[in-house]
Formats: structure tokens, sequence, C-alpha cells
């Protein structure tokens, strides 16, 4: 199977820098498909499945084979000879030959081939067919998850990546603002308290900025982990997205029904379970066989009455065999495919049922992030001028050190739940390509 990665360029970050170390989405997604054993793994099972799937394994084949055998006896022999005389009476001759050797060489071609046994074959050759889809299919599941995680973790990095600048930014204001407090306290223009809250302001920001960076460095591990890389490997990430304009929920739903790969799975495994319940009702019909060959005897005695025998022919024939009884086992096999069916028609139901319900959870949080982000947006101007006219006011002796560092964190706070919502929206439409089984398209 050759697959077509939508994501690396419907969900790709916009290639912004030249930087050495910059890992994009598409990147990340490829190295991650070439270097997952999983997927390495679950390939060579589809190899196998793929052989499996073959006429000679549904018994729809002939079967021949060849034997041969070769014996060597050396043996005293002692034997007693009838003889007829001229006369009409009869008289015992007694013969002794001492390590008398006996040579036997056989050979044989033989096919054997089932005529009719309920078209048996023919349904095992269609469940052979339908497994090496189904295992198809886990393959597929397999990638699409793999896809998914590197596109979360991907988004991990990028978010942890973003917030350090933006802690980085504060702990730079509050520093600046150290220098201003520290300038006025020399000219008596503020108290020494207010020198002490920038430097606690200053060393809060630095702390804060310190686990940031280790949130990053340790997202960054994960995602090296995951792509199959030296945990060290040092990267950066795009930080800006371009969203996808998805369809209407209607369309979605449509395109999941028929695309959406668990679903998929558990279609795959009622046809499994058709055929093997129509495989095991041909168990009761009567089975009509063929059997043909040819044979060669040469046999070379130095004791008995036939010292060389050499024979060799053609056979064949045709047989009829019909199970009168098997203590029950055919029956019960039956019965229990027949529930394995009805089973699978169930799980059927189930699984659309719970792909629907996830669906529905994931869209309408997708719909949340997409109304949080553009509230945080339209939000994020009205925290600006707020520190802006902060700033003035504080450098005009109009409001104090506190109420400067409240619009201070209340801009970063600001900053920060747009990165979250951007990378959460995204996130959510990946799921959505997900779940709608629109995350890979295969070309075969």
């Amino acid at each position: 199977m050759n697959y077509k990665i939508i994501m690396i360029f419907l969900l790709a970050f916009y290639t912004s820098g030249t930087a050495q170390d910059l890992l994009t989405l598409a990147e990340a997604i490829d190295i991650t498909l070439k270097s997952n054993y999983d997927i390495q793994i679950a390939r060579l099972d589809t190899v196998i499945s793929d052989n499996n799937a073959t006429a000679g394994n549904a018994g729809l084949l002939p079967n021949i084979y060849a034997e041969g055998s070769y014996n060597y006896a050396n043996n005293n022999t002692e034997l007693e000879l009838l003889q007829i005389n001229s006369d009409g009476s009869q008289a015992v001759a007694p013969l002794g030959i001492d390590g008398a050797v006996t040579e036997t060489l056989t050979g044989a071609v033989n096919l054997e081939y089932t005529i009719f046994d309920g078209f048996g074959g023919f349904h095992r050759l269609e469940r052979l067919r339908s497994l090496d889809g189904l295992t198809q299919l886990l393959t597929e599941n397999l990638i699409e998850n793999v896809i998914l995680n590197t596109i979360i973790l991907y988004l991990n990095v990028a978010l942890q990546q973003a917030s350090v600048a933006i802690n980085n930014a504060q702990l730079t204001i509050s520093k600046e603002r150290l220098k201003r407090a520290e300038s006025d306290f020399k000219f008596g223009a503020i108290n020494r308290t207010s020198v002490l809250r920038s430097q606690v302001d200053v060393k809060n920001d630095s702390v804060a900025l310190r686990q940031t960076q280790l949130n990053y460095r340790t997202s960054k591990t994960q995602l090296n982990a995951f792509m199959g890389r030296a945990p060290e490997t040092n990267f950066k990430v795009n930080e800006e997205v371009n969203f996808l304009p998805l369809k209407t929920r209607e369309d979605l739903i449509e395109t999941l029904l028929e695309n959406n790969t668990v679903l998929k799975l558990s279609k795959k495994g009622l046809s499994v379970a058709e055929y093997d319940f129509k495989a095991l009702k041909a168990e009761q019909s009567p089975k009509v066989f063929l059997n043909s060959g040819y044979s060669y005897l040469d046999q070379q005695n130095e004791a008995g009455q036939v010292l060389a025998l050499t024979q060799d022919g053609w056979n064949v024939g045709v047989g009829l065999r019909l199970n009168i009884f098997d203590g029950n086992r055919t029956r019960r096999n039956f019965q229990n495919a027949k529930i394995a069916l009805e089973q699978s028609k169930l799980e059927i139901d189930k699984t659309e049922l719970d792909i629907l319900t996830q669906f529905t959870n994931i869209y309408d949080q997708h719909q949340q992030a997409q109304q949080d982000l553009e509230i945080e947006k339209s939000n994020l101007d009205t925290f600006k001028q707020s520190f802006y006219r902060s700033q003035i006011d504080y450098r005009n002796g109009q409001i104090s050190s506190t109420d400067l560092r409240s619009a201070q964190l209340d801009l970063s706070s600001a900053k920060f739940r747009i990165v979250r919502a951007t990378y959460t929206l995204k996130q959510k439409e990946a799921e959505l390509l997900t779940i709608t089984g629109m995350l890979l398209n295969q070309n075969n």
C-alpha cells in the first residue's frame, strides 16, 4: 500500500524561516512513518496476509505429491520347495541360502483434488481475501493514529515554544521596570517598597521562564522519541498554522459513515463472519474427490520363487464422502458461526453509534475552540491598550507598580490563551479529519 499523506500539505505549518534546525510538521510525519517500528511490523503483516489469500490455501487447487523408497535386506533363507515328479508324485526339496539379498525400489506420483465440497473452497478463499483486507485496514488505522499523535506532539512543542517567547518578553518588561524603579528610587521619586516589588516580579518571571523552558525541552524530547530520533536532537518548529475550510456537519457525517477506518474494520469483520458461516455450512454437503497417480515397483530377490518383479502403471478413481456423525462437531461449529455472524452485525451498529458520539464531541469541541480563539483575539487589543495606558500612568505616578504588574500579567495571559486556543483548534481539526477518514488518501 502506498499512502498519500494529506496532512503533509493540508495541516502543514507555514514554512517561514531558514534555520537549519527548523522541523516542519510534514518532516516530522515523514520521519515518524519511516522509523516507527509498529508501522513496519504492521506492513509486514499485510504482506503475510496477502500471501495467504490464495486459491491453494483455500483448498481449490489439487495436491500433487511424489514419494519413493528403497529397501535392502540381507537374510539367511531356508526354503522347502514342492516338486512334482514325472509320475505325478510329490517331493519336498530343501534349499538353504546364506546372505540372500532382497532389494525393493518403489516410486509414485499421486494427485488428489476435491471436485465438489458445497462450494466451501470458494467461501474459504473469500474469507482469506476478507482477512487480507482486514489486515490492511488495521495497518491504515495504525498509521492514522501515528500521524495524529505526531501532530499532537508537534502542536505541544509549538505551544511550549511560544510560551517561552511570551514569558521571555514578560521577563524583559519586568527587568526594564526594575531598572526604572531603581533609577526613580535613587532620585527619591519612589520608596524602597516599590523597588522590592519590582525585584520580586523579576524573580517570579525568571522562575516562570525556567519552568516553561523545561516544559519546552520535555516536549521536544517526547516528539524526538516518538519520531525515533535521539532524545537530545535540537530543533525548532513553526508556530504559525493555517486552518482548513471544513465541510458542513452533515457532509462530515456522511464522509465519516463512508470512510471511517474503525467502521470499515467492523464491516470487514462482518464479511469474514459471513464467509466463515458459509464455509461451515458447506461442510454439511457431501464431498466428491478425485485421486489419480502413477506408481513403479522393482524388486530383486536372491531367494524365493519370484526372483525379479517389476510393476508400473496408472490409477484413477473418484470418491464420495458424507459426514454422517462426528460427535456434533460440525453442527456446533455451524451454530457458533451463526451466532458470531449476529454478533458482527451488532458490532457494526455499536461501532457506528460510538463513532458518531465521538464525532459529535470532537465537532462541538472544534466549534468551541473556534469561538474561543475569536474571543481571545478580539480581547487582545483591549489588554494591549490597557497595558500601554498603565505604563504611561505608572510613569506619571497615577497608579502603583501593583496595578502595572496586574496589567502586564493580563496581557501575557491573553497572549498565552490565544496560543493555546490556536493549537487546540488545530488539534481538533486534525481529530475531525482522522475520525472522518480524511487523514489519509489511499492509492492502490
